[in-house]
């Protein structure tokens, strides 16, 4: 599947999109939505795993980026993340195109289930690419837990 990265993006520069991004650039994105900061050793592990990544870059700084990993069975995609600047001109959605052209090609001898966690608000943007909430008519609500030992103490 070809991907024009640049036609749904509405803004005087275009950005141009790689596979690859630092660990710092990581941490910009993940602090400015308003996730935190990763430990490093921890952000190059789960980059190291990823198997697709895209990153848009404007003037050779990261703007956005989003990631997917699977087992062969099911699919996740995780930290699809946009500097809040550069929200609402297409790049989440360019970037979620490459994420499922990926998923396409990986389900192309029999299908794969793929998961996600929105961010709150944020269910609208997946439902473009055919994404449900749960609860619903086939899945109940998904489920997380945090394990830190620091939760423990």
């Amino acid at each position: 599947m070809s991907i024009d990265y640049n036609k749904d993006f509405n803004c005087s520069i275009s950005p141009t999109y790689t596979n690859y991004i630092t660990v710092e650039d990581y941490n910009i994105l993940f602090e400015a939505v308003g996730w935190g900061r990763c430990i490093p050793a921890r952000v190059q592990m789960a980059l190291d795993r990823s198997d697709y990544l895209i990153a848009a870059q404007i003037e050779g700084r990261a703007v956005g980026m989003a990631r997917v990993t699977h087992d062969g069975l099911q699919a996740l995609i995780k930290d699809v993340m946009v500097l809040p600047d550069y929200q609402g001109q297409g790049i989440g959605k360019t970037m979620m195109k490459g994420v499922m052209a990926f998923l396409e090609d990986l389900s192309s001898d029999g299908g794969i289930l793929v998961n996600l966690m929105s961010a709150r608000g944020k269910d609208s943007f997946y439902e473009q690419f055919g994404f449900k909430s749960g609860p619903n008519e086939k899945r109940g609500p998904g489920m997380t837990k945090w394990i830190s030992k620091d939760a423990a103490k």
